[in-house]
C-alpha cells in the first residue's frame, strides 16, 4: 500500500492507481532485486514522501487526472531520491533553504541550447510553480500539449544517492545532463528510453557494469541515444559489444575502470564524431575496421590505457578527424605511412610514453594542421626530419625521451608559433648525455624550452 495520507479517501486511492499502473502495482511496496537492504528502504522511503508530498503538502493539490500528475510526481521522487546524505547545493525546497532570498542561484535553462543563462532564474524545487519553472527543466510544447519536461539538467548541485530510474517515464524526455555531482550505486537497467537523445551522467561516483540491456532493448531502428557521456565515475567491466546498435555521435567513457577490448562493433556508428575511452583498463588492438569511423573529427582518445599492436593504416580514412591520443600505451611499431596523406586535419596528436619505433617520416610536413605533436619516450631514432619547418602552426613538440640524433631545424625555432605564443613547447635530448658527456640533438641558444638528458632529467631554458 501507499503510504497512509491525510487527503480526501477518494482522491489519494486514485493517485496511487494512476502510479502504479505506469511504474508496477508493487511500486510503493517492494523494490527490484539488486539492491542492498539500506537502498531498499532509502528508495521505498523516497517513494513514500513523493507520495505524501504530491497528495497533502502540494500547494497545487493535483487530482488524480491531472494532466502533468504523473510528471510532476517523477521530478519530486527524483529530488527525494537524490538527497539520501544530504540536501543539494542549490535550489532545495522552501523547507530546506538556508540564507539568502528563494530565487538565489537557482538558474534556469535556455529550451533550445539547454545552457543556463545568468539573467532568468528558475524556482526552487518543491513549490507552489508548475515543474516546469524548477531550477533545471526544459520544456516544451509536445502533441498540443503544452509545459512537458524534454530535459533535465542539474548539474554541479551536490545530487547524492542512486541514479532514479523513474526519471526516464518522463515519456519525452530527450536529455538528462547530472553531469559533477555525486550520484552513486549501479546504472539502473531501466535508464533508457527510446525519447533520451542525450545522457551525461560524468564526475560522478557510478559503479558497476554498462547494463548490455540498455542497448539490447532499444536496437529496433526507433531509439534516439546520440550522445553517451558517463566519463569520470567507477565503472567497471567490459564495452557490451550492444554499444554498436546506435547511432550515436559522441561516447565519453574515459577515466572509469573498465576491462577488455575495444568493441569493433563501435565501428558500425558511422556517425560518431567523438570517441573518448582514455584512462581505462583496456587492452587488445586497435581494429583496422575503427578506419569505418569517417564521420570522427573530434577527438579518438585511448591513452593511458593497456591496448597495444600498432596503430593500423586504416586509421588514415579519418580524414576530419583532429586530434588523436595514444599516450601511456603499449602501442609499437612504425607509425603508418598512409596517415601523413590522410589525416588533413590532424591538430593534435599524442603518442607519448608507447613503444614505437622507426624515423619520424619527412611526410610529416604534410600535415600542415598541426599544432601539438608528443612522442616523448619511445624509440624513435634517426633525425627530425626538416620538413617540420613546413608546420607554421605547430606550437608544441615533444620528443625527448627517443633516440633521435642531429640538430633541431633552425628555422623551427624562429617559427611565430614558438617564439610568439604563451605556453608553446619543444623539448628535446638537448643535455648532456650522462655516459658520453654530448647531447644526442643540438639545439641552437634559447631554441629548446627545455632540455633533457638520457636518464630522462629536463631543465628549463
Amino acid at each position: 500500500m501507499a503510504p497512509t495520507t491525510t487527503r480526501d479517501a477518494v482522491v489519494a486511492p486514485k493517485i496511487e492507481t494512476v502510479l502504479t499502473s505506469l511504474l508496477g502495482k508493487d511500486y510503493f511496496k517492494q523494490v527490484e532485486e539488486g539492491d542492498d537492504s539500506d537502498t531498499t528502504e532509502f528508495m521505498l522511503e523516497s517513494r513514500q514522501k513523493a507520495f505524501d508530498w504530491i497528495v497533502n503538502q502540494d500547494p497545487l493539490q493535483l487530482e488524480y487526472a491531472s494532466p502533468n500528475l504523473v510528471q510532476r510526481f517523477l521530478l519530486v521522487l527524483f529530488y527525494y531520491q537524490t538527497t539520501r546524505h544530504e540536501p543539494w547545493k542549490e535550489c532545495n525546497p522552501p523547507s530546506t533553504f538556508q540564507g539568502g532570498t528563494p530565487s538565489d542561484f537557482c538558474y534556469k535553462l535556455d529550451p533550445v541550447t539547454g545552457e543556463t543563462t545568468s539573467d532568468i532564474w528558475g524556482d526552487q524545487w518543491l513549490t507552489k510553480s508548475h515543474e516546469c519553472q524548477w531550477a533545471g527543466m526544459i520544456c516544451e510544447t509536445v502533441q498540443t500539449k503544452a509545459k512537458t519536461v524534454v530535459g533535465v539538467s542539474v548539474r554541479w548541485n551536490r545530487l547524492n544517492g542512486p541514479l532514479p530510474w523513474e526519471i526516464a517515464q518522463l515519456p519525452h524526455l530527450k536529455q538528462l545532463h547530472l553531469n559533477d555531482n555525486m550520484l552513486s550505486g549501479m546504472l539502473p537497467p531501466k535508464l533508457l528510453s527510446y525519447s533520451l537523445e542525450r545522457l551525461q551522467l560524468g564526475n560522478n561516483q557510478l559503479s558497476g557494469h554498462i547494463p548490455a540491456i540498455w542497448f539490447e532493448n532499444l536496437h529496433d531502428g526507433n531509439a534516439k541515444l546520440t550522445s553517451l557521456q558517463i566519463d569520470e565515475n567507477w565503472l567497471t567491466g567490459t564495452i557490451p559489444s550492444e554499444v554498436g546498435l546506435f547511432p550515436m555521435e559522441v561516447v565519453h567513457l574515459h577515466q572509469n575502470q573498465l576491462s577488455g577490448s575495444l568493441p569493433v562493433e563501435l565501428s558500425a556508428h558511422t556517425s560518431l564524431k567523438i570517441l573518448l575511452l582514455g584512462y581505462n583498463d583496456l587492452t587488445g588492438t586497435v581494429p583496422s575496421e575503427f578506419g569505418l569511423l569517417t564521420s570522427l573529427k573530434g577527438n579518438l582518445y585511448l591513452g593511458h590505457t593497456h591496448i597495444s599492436g600498432t596503430l593500423p593504416s586504416e586509421i588514415a580514412l579519418l580524414s576530419t578527424l583532429q586530434d588523436i591520443d595514444l599516450s601511456s600505451t603499449n602501442m609499437q611499431g612504425t607509425l603508418p605511412q598512409e596517415m601523413y596523406t590522410g589525416l588533413t586535419d590532424l591538430r593534435a596528436f599524442s603518442g607519448n610514453n608507447c613503444n614505437f619505433s622507426g624515423t619520424i617520416s619527412s611526410s610529416l610536413g604534410l600535415l600542415t594542421s598541426l599544432v601539438w605533436l608528443r612522442l616523448a619516450n619511445n624509440n624513435f631514432h634517426g633525425t627530425i626530419p626538416s620538413e617540420i619547418e613546413e608546420l607554421t602552426s605547430l606550437m608544441h613538440l615533444v620528443v625527448n625521451g627517443n633516440q633521435l640524433t642531429g640538430t633541431v631545424p633552425a628555422s623551427l625555432c624562429l617559427s611565430a608559433a614558438f617564439v610568439e605564443i604563451y605556453g608553446a613547447a619543444l623539448v628535446a635530448d638537448c643535455l648532456p648525455n650522462q655516459e658520453t658527456g654530448l647531447p644526442t640533438i643540438v639545439c641552437a641558444a634559447d631554441c629548446c624550452t627545455s632540455c633533457c638528458d638520457n636518464t630522462g632529467v629536463c631543465l628549463g631554458n
